[in-house]
């Protein structure tokens, strides 16, 4: 079966999905979904220097060719998940909800769809925290199934993955779905160097909010389709950054082959040097890591010797193999 035969047989509620687009136009995103008058008092509050100005990200909408036939590039699945608990060998998946996005060859979105979301009921009564974080209540999920054949359909679209996190999806979702096994990740959380871009945290919520936008979101679905906002946004960098979206910085990241440099014999008294020098505690094997981009390793290396530590271990890693 040929290409085109097979975007033929894309699933039908996907290829008559979306408003029209051309294909190979880059997507933009706008504020048509404001109100024009308020619109025009918030323009002048956001150049008083008194003033923040939030503008709420739109609903889901979906940009997709004429003829309902998936562009023929790169697609990327953005990926969410609600659950019972933390431990992806005990808990359970209670939402999942994905998007996919395509791009062209410089990373530019020209086409997206979704998200769509699926309910599961657990069997059992949810932890009320759950419900507090997620808004989900056992009534909600009551003889729930996740329709199984549709996520595979979408899942196998995809080119590579995104969450926000990624390590926690990729827990879950490998468990489950066999086809992900392998597959390259990239996690927004981790990759995009977001103080390099000019900002100051990592979380999803708090980006929104240095973009000028928020969103309500707790549920998967939402919480997707914010993550795709918040990618799509287009900012320059500091130094010698180009100005592009965080999709393409995010994209560049997967696509590199990095290093995890371990400092396991370092003692404990230098813990407090590793932290602020962004390694990370890694509670299964107790040794603080960070991962770095192969160019680098030599630089942190002659670190380590300026500082008195044992020399680091070395673990190359791919995109196939990162955040497992």
């Amino acid at each position: 079966m040929n290409r085109h035969e097979e975007r033929k047989r894309f699933p039908l509620e996907l290829r008559l999905a979306g408003s029209p687009t051309e294909p190979k136009r880059k997507t933009k995103m706008t504020n048509q979904h404001l109100d024009p008058v308020l619109e025009e008092h918030a323009k002048v509050l956001q150049h008083e220097p008194g003033y923040t100005v939030l503008r709420r990200v739109p609903e889901p909408y979906s940009q997709f060719p004429d003829d309902g036939v998936p562009p023929d590039s790169r697609c990327i699945a953005i990926v969410d998940l609600e659950t019972t608990g933390l431990d992806a060998e005990k808990d359970s998946i209670i939402e999942l909800a994905l998007m996919l996005v395509w791009v062209d060859e410089e990373g530019e979105i020209i086409s997206h769809f979704g998200p769509l979301s699926w309910l599961e009921d657990p069997g059992l009564e949810l932890d009320p925290r759950i419900t507090l974080v997620t808004g989900l209540a056992n009534h909600h999920l009551v003889g729930k199934t996740i329709n199984d054949i549709s996520v595979e359909g979408l899942l196998s679209r995809a080119d590579m993955f995104v969450a926000h996190n990624a390590q926690f999806e990729i827990d879950f979702l490998e468990r489950r779905y066999r086809i992900l096994e392998h597959a390259p990740w990239g996690c927004s959380l981790l990759d995009i160097d977001w103080l390099m871009a000019g900002f100051d945290a990592r979380a999803q919520g708090h980006l929104l909010m240095q973009h000028s936008w928020f969103s309500d979101a707790h549920r998967a679905g939402p919480d997707v389709w914010s993550l795709f906002w918040l990618l799509s946004q287009r900012r320059k960098g500091l130094g010698a950054d180009p100005e592009r979206t965080h999709l393409q910085r995010l994209l560049e990241a997967i696509e590199k082959d990095s290093v995890v440099v371990q400092a396991n014999r370092a003692p404990f008294s230098k813990k407090d040097l590793l932290k602020a020098r962004g390694y990370r505690w890694n509670a299964d094997a107790r040794f603080w890591q960070k991962e770095l981009d192969e160019e680098l390793v030599a630089h942190e290396q002659a670190w380590f010797y300026c500082q008195g530590l044992p020399a680091p271990t070395l673990r190359p890693i791919s995109a196939h193999q990162r955040h497992r």
